[in-house]
């Protein structure tokens, strides 16, 4: 089993906030150079009848922390296609894959439309992560993010041991009103698994959560902990039973958004769970029968040689963003979406991606091909005739 510590998702797949925005902005840059090239190789070919070779599948993000240096000189690239149609910029398509991100609890997990696609929380928040991941190296002009989204719920629903049938991913995208099939899923799985890096394990903060609450029950029991509880109409009253469970569920509600956000690819699960339960012990608190608890104070007490100062400046600034999810803020789709601007960027991505285009022209040949084929004599039948 690996543990959290020694995982490649806290020594390649963390950031901070400013190079997670250059990370996504070298990733707009590369896709634009991409498909300029594209559409000049595009438009020779159709003189020459060759097809101009796919673009490639990226996955310098796992490594941009240690190597973003060495890209910061990079040309910028076109800004918009040979028809001088714009390309979408790197807040354009943040917010495109947050959409999607946010979409996957409803196709796979305990809120899935689709009851035979209903499966533990820990499935969801490893798709959401598999697919930001994948978009922190490439970009949603040259991958379809509806049919990487379905992908990614069919690859962490194998990570997590939840496997499904294909089709009822395909029956789910319908019950969605946004249709994705089974030979559109796999191919897109096989370029999730390399933008990626192959690399799958993903830690959630919803363990923490429950391993934190259920020390603290413990814990809060004792002579010393005794101390770190209060109740708004009563005193000295010992924690009993249920009295930590709407702090946990609050704390669990609150994880819901932080896994369709940016927030674990800037902090580690364990942090963003104890901040998770502080901001749930200051929603509650104050509450008939629900219990306040210092939460510092029970971190200084069990974890006497920890330096405090430290982790509670780190606690506040995640406290902190955990109360501004609710706003839309921090990559959140599940809150305050703007359905204009929505749209608006999806009627822009229409005049400038890369997918899509293959099938709608093959559609073309084959109908001019029909059609010279219909008109054109028979040389065969006229040889056999003569």
């Amino acid at each position: 089993m690996c543990e959290p510590n020694e995982s490649s998702q806290l020594t390649s797949w963390m950031y901070s906030p400013e190079l997670l925005d250059s990370c996504r902005a070298r990733a707009n840059r590369i896709a634009r150079k991409t498909l300029m090239k594209f559409q000049q190789a595009q438009s020779a070919a159709e003189e020459s009848s060759s097809k101009p070779p796919r673009p490639p599948v990226e996955q310098f993000a796992r490594d941009f922390v240690k190597d973003h240096e060495s890209f910061e000189n990079e040309d910028d690239g076109p800004w918009e296609t040979i028809d001088g149609s714009p390309y979408l910029s790197p807040s354009e398509e943040e917010k495109l894959v947050s959409f999607y991100a946010s979409k996957l609890p409803r196709l796979i997990g305990p809120a899935a439309q689709l009851s035979r696609l209903r499966r533990e929380s820990k499935v969801p928040a490893t798709a959401a992560m598999l697919l930001r991941r994948f978009f922190l190296s490439n970009s949603v002009m040259i991958h379809d993010p509806k049919v990487i989204m379905v992908a990614a719920a069919f690859l962490a629903a194998k990570v997590e041991d939840a496997m499904t049938d294909i089709r009822y991913l395909e029956e789910g995208t319908n019950e969605m009103n946004a249709p994705v099939t089974s030979s559109e899923i796999i191919p897109a799985e096989i370029k999730l698994l390399s933008g990626v890096n192959f690399e799958l394990f993903c830690f959630h903060p919803y363990k923490a959560v429950l391993s934190i609450t259920e020390d603290m029950r413990t814990y809060l029991k004792s002579e010393k902990g005794k101390a770190l509880v209060s109740f708004s109409n009563e005193k000295d009253r010992p924690i009993v039973g249920q009295d930590l469970k709407p702090m946990h569920d609050a704390a669990q509600a609150i994880v819901n958004d932080v896994i369709v956000s940016d927030i674990p690819l800037l902090y580690p699960p364990g942090q963003v769970g104890l901040a998770a339960l502080m901001v749930a012990n200051e929603q509650q608190g104050g509450k008939e029968d629900i219990p306040s608890i210092d939460m510092l104070g029970y971190l200084s007490q069990r974890f006497e040689h920890a330096d405090l100062d430290s982790v509670s400046t780190v606690l506040a600034e995640i406290s902190t963003m955990l109360r501004e999810l609710k706003d839309g803020q921090h990559g959140c789709g599940n809150h305050n979406i703007d359905m204009q601007a929505l749209k608006g960027i999806h009627k822009k991505l229409k005049m400038c991606k890369l997918w899509g285009v293959k099938e709608k022209k093959k559609k073309r040949k084959k109908e001019k091909d029909s059609s010279t084929a219909e008109d054109a004599p028979d040389s065969k039948k006229n040889k056999v005739d003569e």
